[in-house]
Formats: structure tokens, sequence, C-alpha cells
């Protein structure tokens, strides 16, 4: 057990951005707690050196186990946590079925919605990152997961507002990132693929968002902003 001014919750860690987003946070000293549905044996060569907890946020007491974890793991107030979990398909409507639309739903929307509301006496004063996707305003062949993000973002956005002055809420929606996710979701490979963002980029670039305390409650973090965020920290010497 740790008890550290600096732990980070971080749900989705075991892959994709959330595996770059715990590697970034571990290098800036963060004592990272890191939820997945892999089992621990399982976990990439390259996952850091920091606490996990495999569970399934299709379960439906998923919230509860991860809320009690972080209370054990940090006694005191978390000065940040960023739910990151998500999972799509790339196919029309006609083509889901009843199960897999609720599994989406349950992994990017519900799931968040229920672990906010039991983090929210630990949050105090800290932080809370939204991780969205531009999908929310509409993504064609991909209709069940551009829903679970609008629920996001509108579910982050009212919280922004109902918890301003005591926890600080942003959503951020990424543009595509190259994490492996768009092939298992199914979609075919394209020009476009070469557009899709640097998951590390990607990773500098939300935490930076989210510790600053200027900035908007919601904000679009797309290919060229990330480019101009990489070089703005090179040129002011941080790390790129």
């Amino acid at each position: 057990m740790k008890n550290s001014g600096k732990a980070c919750l971080l749900t989705g860690a075991s892959h994709g951005l959330g595996l770059a987003l715990a590697q970034e946070l571990v290098a800036r000293g963060y004592h990272v707690l890191g939820t997945g549905r892999r089992p621990l044996h399982e976990l990439p060569t390259d996952y850091p050196d920091c606490a996990y907890l495999q569970v399934d946020l299709t379960q439906a007491d998923a919230a509860a186990r991860i809320a009690e974890w972080t209370a054990q793991e940090v006694p005191g107030p978390l000065p940040l946590a960023i739910l990151n979990a998500g999972a799509g398909r790339y196919r029309p409507l006609s083509e889901e079925t009843a199960a897999e639309m609720a599994e989406v739903l349950q992994i990017n929307f519900d799931a968040n919605l229920h672990l906010t509301h039991m983090l929210h006496p630990k949050l105090q004063g800290g932080t809370l990152g939204l991780i969205g996707s531009v999908a929310h305003r509409g993504a064609a062949g991909m209709p069940v997961y551009a829903a679970s993000k609008g629920a996001l973002d509108g579910f982050g956005r009212a919280l922004a507002e109902e918890w301003r002055g005591t926890v600080r809420v942003r959503v951020l929606h990424p543009g595509p990132v190259a994490t492996g996710m768009s092939e298992r979701a199914g979609r075919p490979r394209d020009m476009m693929d070469s557009l899709f963002l640097s998951p590390r980029a990607v990773a500098m670039t939300l935490l930076d968002r989210l510790n600053t305390a200027r900035g908007a409650d919601r904000q679009v973090v797309s290919f060229a902003q990330v480019a101009r965020h990489m070089l703005w920290r090179k040129l002011a010497g941080g790390r790129a």
C-alpha cells in the first residue's frame, strides 16, 4: 500500500492508450492504480511497475470492486482519476445484437457513471478525466460506439458544472489513436490509418491538459493539436 500525493486511478490500463497513459504517469512520478480486463500474467512486458486490478467492467460489481480497491490503496483523497476503458465494433446497427450493444454501453458509459458516483467523496479537490472520442459527434459504421461516447460527453459536461469548485472535470476527446482497437473493432484499413495518432503523444497531451488549471471542460485532441502540443513541449525543453 502506498499513500502518494500523486496517485491516479486509471481504467483500461492494460493496452493501447491506457498502457501509454500508465507508462507516462509512472514516468511523472505517480502511484498508478491500473485496472483492465486482462489477467495479471497476460499483461504486456512493457506494463510499468504499478498496482493492477483485473476487473471486467461488464460485471455488475465492477465499479464497487474498483472503488473499494482504490480506497485500500489510497486511504486519503484521490488526486486524479482517468476513466479510459472503452470498447466498440465497426459495423452497421442492423448487424448488432442486443447483448453486444449492451456490452459497449456498459463499458463506455454505465460503468463510468457508477464508478464516478462512488469515487466522488475521494475526488474532492482532485481531477476527474473522462476519455471520450471524436466519434461522440457521430461516426458512420460505429453507431453504438458513437452513442456511448455521446452519452459520456453529456454526462461529463453536466458533471463539470455540478462539481465546479470541488472537483475539476475534463472530458477529452482524442481522434483515432494507433492502438489496434480499430482493427479489433472490424474496421478495414485504408489511407486514413496514416493519420492515426501516436499513443505516447496522445497520452502526454491528455495528461498535460488534465493537469493544467486552465482549459475548457470539454476538449478535442486532434492530430494537429497533438502535433502542436508536442512541438511546444520540445521547444519548452520538456520530454517529447
